[in-house]
Formats: C-alpha cells, structure tokens, sequence
C-alpha cells in the first residue's frame, strides 16, 4: 500500500458526491411533482442523497456511469415510502367525534377502565402496608429504587426485588390467582430480609 491509495479514494468520495449534489435539482422536481408540496420534496431529496451516500460507500453502485439511473432509483422508493406513509396518518379533525376513543386528556385514562381502576384499588388496598408505600414512591412520587433505597437506608439493589415481588403479588391478586400471600410479604419487609 502506497500513501497515495487513501487520496485516491478520497478523491473518488469526493466526485461521488459532488455528482450527487448535481443531481439535486433533478431529484427535487421528481419529488414535487410526485408528492405536490415543496417541503415533502425537499424531505425527499434529502433522504434520497443520504440513502445513495449510504449505498455508495457500501460499494452498492457497479458502475459509476449510472449513478443518475441508481439515484432515480432510490428517489422512487424514497416517494413511495412517503405516499404510503401519508395513507397511514389520518387527520385528527377528519375523524368524526363519535369515533374518538375518549376525550380524556389522561391517556391512562383512556386506555384503563372505571372498573379495572377500582379492580386495581382495590387490590392495591389488599397489598401489605410496605407493599403499598414502595409501590406510591415509586409511581405516585417518581421515585428511582436508588432514591428510595437512600431514604430507607436499605441497599438499591433490596428495594429493586421488593419492588418486582410486589408488582407480582398484585398482577396475581389483580387475577385472582393463588400465591397472593399478605403475611409473608409484611414479614419480609419488617424484618429487612430478602425471601
């Protein structure tokens, strides 16, 4: 290899893309015309040219003489990408109001019903006192299980455990399922031994 190998190929990079920025113009005027509004084009053209940067350094192009047929290419998958994109996002305002899901601005709320949220009370009321306390720290008060590791002076890595066995003992009382037991998980926590 001779120090003259990496100018060479730098040489090669650099007239790739200045053919690249020469077809711009061309590339822009497929692109408006095909998707109608000048800021769609632009998009266009510029995910157009980062795909055939992309390609070329990948060594995608055979022969460099076609470099304008491949950039078309490219730029009719980059304009069916965006039309197919545009069939899949409706209008808010298009949707008549009966269709909305909720007009809850709580999208908790909307996706959560009034009666999986007394379900949920309900057995969040069941759980044992400790339960009940790391569960609000962590989801009412944002708290991290290092921030409340630090208030209750217990290692992270305790209240982590308590955290998950805590989420697991109401996702098996939310279910009604078997292994929901009060008394064990009161012990575990007054007595700071992990189970």
């Amino acid at each position: 290899m001779t120090s003259e190998q990496p100018a060479v190929g730098q040489d090669q990079e650099n007239l790739a893309l200045h053919r690249l920025e020469q077809l711009r113009p061309g590339v822009r005027l497929i692109a408006l015309h095909s998707l109608g509004s000048a800021d769609a084009a632009d998009e266009a053209v510029q995910e157009t040219l980062a795909r055939a940067v992309t390609a070329l350094s990948n060594g995608q192009l055979a022969d460099p003489a076609k470099l304008p047929a491949f950039v078309a290419g490219i730029a009719r998958h980059v304009i069916a990408d965006t039309l197919r994109a545009r069939g899949r996002v409706v209008s808010i305002d298009s949707v008549p109001a009966a269709r909305h899901l909720s007009s809850d601005p709580d999208a908790l709320g909307a996706l959560v019903s009034a009666d999986e949220r007394a379900r949920v009370r309900t057995e969040l009321a069941r759980l044992p006192a400790a339960d009940r306390e790391l569960l609000r720290l962590c989801y009412f008060e944002g708290l991290t299980p290092g921030e409340i590791a630090g208030h209750l002076g217990e290692p992270a890595e305790r209240v982590r455990k308590r955290k998950s066995r805590a989420l697991e003992r109401l996702r098996r009382a939310f279910r009604g399922e078997p292994g929901h037991d009060e008394s064990s998980s009161a012990t575990e926590f007054e007595s700071g031994v992990d189970p």
